[in-house]
């Protein structure tokens, strides 16, 4: 008796498993029917519009000169439209990011800005020894000043079928380096999942003169916004499983936050080392942001900036929900099968 109750409970354990898998497949299916439509418009401008079910893709515009860049994202969904812009600037300042957020809904406008600058390169002693750059404590050695640089260079890139928009800046001595990636779908780029919400950049800093041998490198990066700023050890990508080992500086703007965050080790002559920041204060506006890097002729860093809270959950699945719902069916048939391998034993043995 206990054997065919259990006989029956194994049964429909193996056909909840089939249906549901039938059900949530189904469900899971999507078109093929996807394009990708590129368009230039002028010798410096192209707009790209990517067109598919996935309800985070966004379209993406891009507009360039040799020295300043515009790419902006827009979305529409549910009533409400929002955007974002990222400008790029290069001169005497720096690399100047200037990002922009709108979201315009039937009864509401938002609109909320703030600005990353990549200005400087200190080479310093670290007095006392914490690992990062305090400039009213540790001794500077040098600093290099990034205020010339070549024209910015733009291209595209198909990655997986997804259109990535490129742009490469440079000093004119050619120490200081950033690649941008941009696109309008999640992409993998170099083994980091970037979001549509998000640009990438690569930061090269190549064959630094140092002339101390126990010094060492800070970046500066000056952060500023009208509004409140938090630092915050886990971002939006690690929460969600895109990232790890990532730090942040917020911008909060209620309910979606600008961010900038970077990757807590870096490349040094192709090593992983850990990368320490420190957060200095100028004032209710402006906040200097110092990453720091031990000696090496090639460093290579993976800042982000972007915003949090406008990806549509469910949207897009993270790579392991992928695999899962591509392969749900395979997967619920083979459990089955050991469920009735199961009941085939537990009768023998009977």
């Amino acid at each position: 008796m206990k054997y065919a109750i259990l006989n029956k409970a194994l049964l429909g354990m193996v056909l909840l498993l089939l249906v549901s898998s039938i059900v949530v497949v189904s469900a899971t299916t999507t078109t093929e029917d996807e394009t990708t439509e590129t368009e230039t418009t002028t010798e410096d401008e192209t707009t790209t519009s990517i067109n598919d079910d996935d309800s985070n893709d966004r379209e993406v515009t891009v507009m360039t000169t040799s020295t300043h860049a515009e790419i902006e994202s827009k979305l529409e969904s549910g009533g409400t439209e929002d955007s974002f812009k990222i400008e790029v600037d290069v001169g005497v300042n720096g690399v100047e990011f200037k990002i922009a957020f709108e979201a315009e809904t039937a009864t509401n406008e938002t609109e909320r800005e703030f600005e990353v600058d990549f200005s400087q390169l200190v080479e310093f002693i670290d007095e006392n020894s914490n690992g990062v750059y305090d400039d009213s404590v540790d001794t500077d050695v040098q600093t290099l000043e990034l205020n010339s640089f070549e024209p910015i260079a733009y291209t595209t890139e198909n990655i997986s079928g997804i259109t990535v928009h490129v742009f490469d800046v440079s000093t004119t001595d050619g120490i200081f380096g950033a690649r941008i990636y941009a696109t309008g779908d999640f992409t993998n780029i170099n083994g980091s999942l970037i979001a549509p919400t998000q640009v990438k950049i690569d930061v090269f800093i190549h064959d630094f003169n140092f002339t101390d041998v126990d010094s060492q490198l800070a970046l500066k990066v000056e952060l500023s916004s009208e509004l409140e700023t938090s630092f915050n050890d886990q971002t939006e990508d690690e929460e969600d499983g895109r990232a790890t080992d990532e730090a942040a500086v917020d911008i909060l703007m209620t309910d979606t936050n600008g961010f900038f965050s970077w990757k807590e080790s870096a490349e040094i002559d192709g090593i992983a080392h850990q990368v320490n920041s420190s957060i200095h204060e100028v004032s209710a506006t402006e906040q200097e942001i110092y990453l720091n890097y031990p000696q090496g002729s090639e460093i290579v860093h993976d800042p982000k900036i972007g915003f949090e809270n406008l990806l549509i959950m469910g949207g897009n699945p993270l790579p392991i929900a992928d695999f899962i719902a591509d392969n749900l069916l395979p997967i619920s048939i083979g459990l089955a099968i050991v469920v009735i391998g199961l009941v085939v034993v537990a009768k023998r043995r009977s």
